[in-house]
């Protein structure tokens, strides 16, 4: 149920609305305010589903409480109704683009004045539901379901911004590429919910480990990309090793089946003249050597500003190597 919140200087108007309101069945609480200071007092302590204010009031106006509390933005969808004998058509209108939610004058009919507030109740109601849904399919749209890493596009948006930061700043950034090995053997071993669950499980040992600015995303079927702002190549090879150390250690429990899997890893720094797009294709190309290597290692690329792929091999990387 709701709260209203009446403000009113006359004693007989405040009981009429109280007695409307309360008849209603719309609201589990009618507070009532006698000037405008009291009411701005109950607006700042109280959350209100909806304002009914008197235009004229002593030490703060209606017009003026109506401004303070559109400008909170934890407020500015509150409907703020005017129950006022003004009847000056040039100042309702000045009210209504402030953002009053409707004007209705004195003396007032209840059917009309609660008709009015349980519209925009409804329609209060329809926009925080429109909201949560929105949040929702913005969450889908970033997040993969299976891994709860985010989703390849929101990673490469975030890599193109932490690019051009690295670029202007130079600041250190690093991309590190996983993939599970044979990854394909648990799918056909033991079927495609046991492999989600080895993504789930895989994708809960990396995030464990990362910084609240380093992304983790989903990048393809069984590869992992991470987005590792303020960090150069040896604090990216450390991470990736003792993401392979977690990961090589830790079991997946699928039913009577204890399931493990290995990481292999390609790991490479941002570099003059980089793109989002260069930098991933750097540390792809490291992740392959890695896979050539014999798997469950990680491979750091070698490179230099001005050229696109690694120079030479990637170096591969002592076990164990030492922590961001």
């Amino acid at each position: 149920m709701a709260t209203v919140l009446v403000i009113d200087d006359s004693e007989s108007v405040r009981a009429e609305l109280t007695s409307v309101l309360e008849a209603s069945g719309l609201f589990s609480r009618v507070l009532v305010a006698s000037d405008g200071i009291a009411g701005l007092r109950l607006l700042l302590q109280e959350s209100m589903d909806v304002v009914i204010c008197d235009l004229e009031l002593p030490g703060l106006d209606g017009e003026k409480l109506l401004l303070a509390q559109r400008a909170r933005p934890e407020a500015e969808d509150t409907p703020f109704f005017f129950v006022t004998a003004d009847r000056d058509p040039d100042r309702m209108a000045r009210l209504l683009r402030a953002g009053a939610a409707d004007t209705i004058l004195k003396p007032f009919h209840p059917a009309e004045l609660i008709a009015r507030v349980e519209t925009h109740l409804r329609l209060r109601r329809l926009r925080a539901e429109l909201r949560e849904k929105n949040a929702i399919l913005e969450k889908l749209s970033t997040t993969d379901p299976v891994t709860g890493l985010r989703s390849r596009r929101y990673v490469r948006d975030v890599l193109a911004l932490e690019v051009l930061r690295a670029a202007r700043y130079r600041a250190p950034l690093a991309v590190v590429m996983a993939d599970l090995d044979h990854f394909k053997r648990i799918n056909d071993g033991h079927g495609h919910l046991a492999g989600d669950a080895v993504l789930e499980a895989t994708a809960g040992v990396v995030l464990e480990r990362l910084r609240l600015t380093d992304v983790a995303g989903r990048y393809g079927g069984e590869e992992i990309i991470l987005v590792l702002p303020q960090t150069d190549l040896d604090g990216a090879v450390a991470l990736a090793e003792q993401l392979r150390i977690a990961v090589a250690t830790n079991a997946c429990r699928f039913g009577a089946a204890q399931l493990r899997v290995t990481l292999s890893l390609g790991v490479a720094e941002f570099v003059a003249g980089d793109d989002g797009d260069r930098l991933i294709e750097a540390a792809d190309a490291a992740l392959y050597e890695a896979k050539g290597a014999g798997r469950n290692c990680v491979m750091a690329a070698q490179r230099r500003a001005g050229v696109d792929t690694p120079v030479g091999k990637s170096r591969p990387v002592p076990r164990a190597g030492r922590k961001r």
